[in-house]
């Protein structure tokens, strides 16, 4: 055995005790020779791994408990706008989920890698009830731990003008408690948004938007997430375009895909292939844009392709809700945890392992290697 790979398990042993170490990304470096430093936009991050919005993000103690296991931020559960007087234009997606269930791909036979499924949207509370959340997610912020919004206000149908007023005001009020990077949770998926689903019209969103965000504060970073709308990798790329003619500091690729024979949005293989090649081809069409990628992450190896493709860092969600029926290697801990500890420290897929037998000393010279992802 090598003296990395003594490290490297020496390492493995320090993050199977209680408490993930804080100092995780120090003891890789030291252990290993291995940077895992990377970037959401231009804020620093001790690792790729954040937690994406969803059901693990909308309550403060989640927030802790993720914070605590190791990872490197998370972004909170959507927000849906108000205007000052209390009006929501968007209100029905205030819609909690009235069933959420596990499901695997046909090829998945040891149930390693659960898709979530549910009918739910964005948070439910009225904007006061959620901005009281997020004042105490938002304190867990420091330099180890990066909390992140999103938020979804008024879009227009293809004859309508925005609602700019609801688009300041709630933006003013995630501003004010200290959230200076937001994505854009555009989600038009389903029946009541049919109407608005028109490509000249949703192109028109992506330029708007980040411009009206900034508008408030220019200091603020966009974020606008893409859609996983049918119409091929071109429109992709269109909306990606009119993202950057309308000043978004970067984007998140890409929200689930809607599957209307199943009633709901999916994930898995499928989005994980989808979303690899929008990565890819949205970093050659514009190689100065930070991307956070998201979809079907399972694995160290998932991850790295990810970042190869040119993303700065990963968004996890179904892996986390989801029941995973292979044994983790980690026996204890919270999930999170176990987890992290797969992603990084699994000896064929970890990222850790990965890094180490392609000579990558940082996250950015995966960019130079290939990888059987």
């Amino acid at each position: 055995m090598t003296g990395a790979n003594r490290n490297l398990k020496q390492l493995a042993r320090q993050c199977q005790q209680k408490n993930w170490p804080e100092n995780f990304s120090d003891l890789v470096q030291e252990c290993v020779g291995i940077d895992l430093a990377c970037f959401y936009g231009k804020r620093h991050l001790k690792h790729p791994v954040l937690v994406a919005p969803g059901q693990l993000t909308v309550q403060a103690s989640q927030v802790v408990k993720i914070k605590e296991s190791g990872y490197a931020g998370c972004i909170l559960k959507s927000a849906v706008g108000e205007e000052e007087n209390g009006y929501c234009s968007m209100v029905f997606q205030r819609k909690k989920a009235s069933w959420i269930k596990t499901v695997y791909d046909e090829e998945d036979l040891c149930g390693r890698e659960p898709i979530i499924h549910w009918d739910g949207r964005a948070d439910t509370r009225n904007l006061d009830q959620y901005l009281l959340f997020a004042r105490k997610a938002r304190s867990l912020d420091d330099q180890g731990f990066f909390v992140g919004g999103s938020l979804l206000c008024h879009l227009p149908g293809p004859d309508e003008e925005f609602h700019e007023k609801e688009w300041r005001f709630t933006v003013g009020k995630l501003q004010e408690i200290g959230f200076d990077t937001l994505e854009i949770d555009f989600c038009p998926t389903l029946e009541k948004e049919s109407a608005l689903v028109e490509k000249a019209n949703i192109l028109r969103w992506y330029r708007t938007v980040p411009a009206l965000v900034k508008s408030v504060d220019p200091g603020i970073a966009v974020f606008p997430k893409m859609l996983n709308l049918r119409w091929g990798l071109d429109f992709q790329l269109e909306m990606a375009s009119a993202a950057v003619q309308g000043g978004a500091d970067g984007l998140v690729v890409a929200n689930r895909i809607y599957l209307s024979e199943l009633g709901c949005t999916h994930g898995g293989r499928m989005l994980r292939q989808q979303n690899l090649l929008q990565v890819r081809e949205i970093h050659r069409a514009f190689p100065r844009l930070p991307i956070s990628a998201t979809g079907g992450i399972y694995s160290g190896r998932h991850m790295a392709g990810y970042l190869q493709a040119g993303a700065q860092n990963i968004q996890l969600l179904s892996y986390l809700m989801g029941r995973v029926k292979a044994p983790f290697l980690l026996k204890n801990g919270y999930k999170f945890q176990q987890v992290l500890f797969e992603l990084f420290f699994h000896p064929e897929d970890g990222l850790i392992p990965l890094m180490m037998e392609n000579g990558c000393q940082n996250i950015w010279q995966l960019r130079e290697v290939r990888l059987l992802v």
